[in-house]
């Protein structure tokens, strides 16, 4: 078995950001975009209790909503660190709060079977050995202060020791997301990559690591996958000419990080066609969510997960395990398949009979997965304008959402 085999077969994930900006409700960017007085933002760990964290419901709602893997940020651009670091003070362990929320995490998701992952920050604005135009100094006052070597060096120790940490102390991890790598770094290689690489694999050695320690690849090593973000792309991705593991993230609303303004969540009709969109080119789906600075999970989140798992548990089989189908989809739908099955997804109501190329004589029996109603093949007439090898089929009764299990003859 290859190390990626869970990966291919999971299809879907649930990514989490949360961290100080939850406190503040303004998204994960909110220390560099908004107007903050020095240490301010710093002072919200002073504030940050939050009691209502329950990894718990967490785990059962990704699960229940058929994610297979979980990644967490465990320090995202600001610096603040969501585990009980060696290495600095800015941590949720120096909090009000006082526990580490990424060992408790890990271990109820864990336990709940699904995979781990840990998203960390490559960048820290918080650090004086970063520096870099999309950082806030920069973004406010079109600034930028050039590092020390001794400033620079310290800053990519404190990075190897905090991946160091997460890989050695809390069991095993099977995917590190690493992020980003700016486009004004892009022909340098800021962050030492294969010194950080061959520390994560000799202490890991099944992760997965994604493709953001180098913003160019072409010209670089290999990566375990590639990250995509908040799209779909048109065909399966492709690197140096071959096939590649992929994923892309994305967000329920507008933002990452929790904010109490943003009420712009996207339907579940527009999460299933993001969903079957990635399986239906050999890709995952990472889906996020934003907790706030209590702890809760937003409400209309948790109604799209539930929404999510009521479509999993008659329509999973679509997606998990699943992949690009060897037949090209009609219009208004998307195909995945798995095997000898082909799985059309209906992105609409059918206007009436859908017609399938390239499947005529070539299909057993078509059945509806949500109620295993037979759907009718249509060969008794309207074959005039057809082509030789299309199908026509009748799903009566069918809406947006539907999936239609087709079996191919062997």
């Amino acid at each position: 078995m290859s190390k990626s085999d869970w990966f291919v077969d999971a299809r879907f994930g649930m990514f989490i950001h949360w961290g100080l900006y939850s406190l503040a409700g303004k998204g994960e960017w909110s220390y560099a975009r908004d107007s903050w007085k020095a240490g301010q933002y710093e002072k919200l760990m002073k504030k940050f209790n939050p009691l209502a964290f329950d990894p718990a419901l967490w785990a059962r709602l990704a699960k229940a909503a058929g994610m297979k893997y979980v990644v967490f940020t465990t320090r995202h651009h600001d610096g603040f660190c969501m585990f009980d670091s060696h290495f600095s003070d800015y941590k949720i362990t120096n909090t009000p709060f006082g526990k580490d929320v990424t060992r408790m995490l890990v271990e109820t998701f864990r336990d709940q079977g699904l995979r781990i992952g840990f998203y960390h920050s490559l960048p820290d604005w918080t650090h004086p050995g970063y520096a870099d135009k999309e950082s806030p100094e920069f973004m406010r006052h079109g600034e930028l202060h050039k590092p020390t070597d001794a400033e620079y060096q310290d800053f990519i120790n404190l990075l190897y020791h905090h991946l160091e940490q997460l890989l050695t102390e809390y069991g095993r991890i099977d995917l590190l997301f690493l992020d980003y790598t700016s486009k004004y770094k892009a022909n340098e290689d800021y962050f030492q990559r294969d010194r950080q690489l061959s520390m994560i694999y000799k202490l890991q050695p099944d992760i997965l690591v994604n493709d953001r320690l180098s913003f160019n690849k072409e010209q670089v090593r290999d990566f375990d996958y590639y990250t995509p973000e908040i799209c779909i792309p048109n065909q399966p991705q492709m690197v140096k000419g071959k096939p590649v593991l992929w994923e892309t993230c994305a967000t329920m609303n507008n933002h990452w990080g929790y904010c109490k303004g943003d009420k712009n969540f996207k339907s579940l009709e527009t999460l299933l066609c993001g969903l079957t969109g990635c399986v239906s080119r050999n890709g995952n789906l990472l889906l996020n969510v934003g907790p706030d600075g209590n702890g809760c999970i937003p409400q209309t989140s948790i109604h799209r997960l539930q929404d999510l798992a009521a479509w999993m548990k008659m329509n999973s089989e679509s997606i998990h395990g699943a992949g690009k189908a060897d037949y090209p989809p009609p219009h208004g739908t998307i195909f995945t398949q798995k095997g000898n099955d082909l799985f059309l997804h209906l992105l609409q109501a059918p206007l009436g009979d859908i017609i399938l190329p390239q499947l005529r004589d070539k299909v057993e029996k078509i059945t509806l997965l949500r109620n295993g109603a037979d759907i009718p093949m249509i060969t008794h007439w309207g074959f005039e304008l057809l082509q030789d090898n299309e199908l026509r089929i009748r799903p009566c009764g069918t809406k947006a959402g539907d999936v239609l299990k087709i079996t191919l003859k062997r």
